[in-house]
């Protein structure tokens, strides 16, 4: 494995850490410092606009004038973010320094490049060191070792709990995790690689055909992923230890699953299981809204990140293998806006629909997120019968 593979993993997997845990305790840091349901839906859709602008102008500044420079800017405003934010109680300045950070989408969202500016430069940097071929197991790799960090953040919580300690004093640990994180990136080295213009031109149709589907996947995950854990404490007064441990869990499901995928690419095709992972996600956050108690719709918690999130190598492959080398910062920023952008809407929406219809908020979230497998199909129709 290269170099540059190898510290982008590394650096990925430390700020992954800290999402493990961010991605749980942001929502409900919002409404125990006493911002309302609406409120809280205000600040997700502010930082998620932030963050969505914020992973093109990155992808497009990376792609064209220097990926291992952007990324270390990105570590360093993480870093800032996550030291100031629980000085701050106003809600819009939050919402900023969320958005710069990515605390809503995890900058991942799942695997390296799924959700933000720097998962998408990172599997750029990747990209970069090995062929297309091999690219779907490189990646299998860095999103298992990122998912495995992400797990023992989120079960890092239940510790915390037990110990009584402060809980939102992680987000100090944060703010360390991303220190070392930007000094790892330093040691990249520059492969030279540069887009010809700094907006995209060489693969635009292929750039907006990947975007598509992203728009009803991020409405409908916008719905209740960035406010999941707040929805679970509301409809069955969870414990945050017990809401740690369900994402923890989770999380070693999308592992496995991240492992058997790609391997499965290979037989049937990667827009194969690209399609059917995601139908069944959505079905399972169907299921979840009709789930009576926690621990059910845990396991449909469970069954939907294993595999919408368990196939995210083999989509990123997919996306990479479709647009050009050097642009696929910017590909990854474009479907970050797109994906991002409309997961900002679902999440504003959601501070209203919780109000009055708390119960089933996923299930409609799922519906939407259907249409995503579908126009992965209808895109990308004539590469059915391809395999890897």
């Amino acid at each position: 494995m290269h170099m540059n593979a190898k510290i982008a993993i590394f650096s990925r997997a430390l700020i992954s850490f800290s999402y493990g845990f961010i991605m749980v305790i942001f929502p409900l840091y919002l409404y125990s410092i006493g911002f309302s349901l609406e409120t809280v839906g205000l600040v997700l859709f502010v930082a998620m606009i932030i963050n969505a602008l914020l992973a093109l102008f990155m992808g497009m500044v990376a792609d064209h004038y220097n990926r291992k420079k952007a990324l270390s800017a990105l570590f360093a405003i993480f870093s800032l973010a996550t030291s100031l934010l629980l000085l701050i109680k106003n809600p819009i300045l939050i919402a900023i320094l969320a958005g710069f950070a990515g605390f809503t989408t995890g900058s991942t969202g799942g695997p390296i490049g799924s959700g933000g500016p720097v998962g998408g430069i990172q599997t750029a940097i990747i990209s970069e060191t090995v062929d297309n071929r091999g690219l779907a197991k490189l990646l299998g790799i860095a999103s298992v070792t990122e998912m495995a960090s992400a797990m023992i953040g989120s079960y890092l919580i239940s510790l915390v709990e037990a110990l009584h300690v402060y809980l939102y004093n992680l987000f100090y640990l944060g703010t360390g995790l991303g220190i070392v994180s930007f000094v790892s990136s330093l040691l990249i080295k520059d492969m030279g690689i540069r887009s010809r213009k700094f907006l995209p031109s060489v693969s635009l149709k292929n750039i907006f055909k990947l975007s598509m589907p992203t728009i009803p996947c991020g409405l409908g995950s916008g719905l209740i992923i960035p406010a999941l854990s707040l929805w679970l404490k509301l409809r069955y007064h969870a414990s945050t230890g017990a809401i740690g441990f369900a994402f923890g869990t989770m999380n070693v499901f999308i592992i496995i699953f991240m492992l058997f995928m790609p391997k499965l690419a290979m037989k049937i095709g990667k827009l194969k299981v690209i399609v059917f992972s995601r139908v069944i996600g959505s079905i399972a956050f169907i299921l979840m809204a009709f789930s009576s108690f926690f621990v059910l719709a845990a396991f449909f918690i469970i069954m939907r990140g294993a595999f919408a999130m368990g196939s995210m190598p083999v989509r990123q492959s997919f996306v990479m293998t479709n647009v050009h080398e050097t642009e696929r910062a910017t590909t990854n920023g474009a479907t970050s806006l797109s994906r991002n952008g409309a997961s900002s809407f679902g999440a504003l929406f959601s501070g209203y629909v919780m109000q009055s219809y708390l119960d089933y908020v996923p299930a409609l979230g799922g519906i939407i997120t259907m249409f995503d497998p579908l126009l992965y199909y209808l895109m990308f129709r004539h590469q059915w019968k391809e395999k890897m």
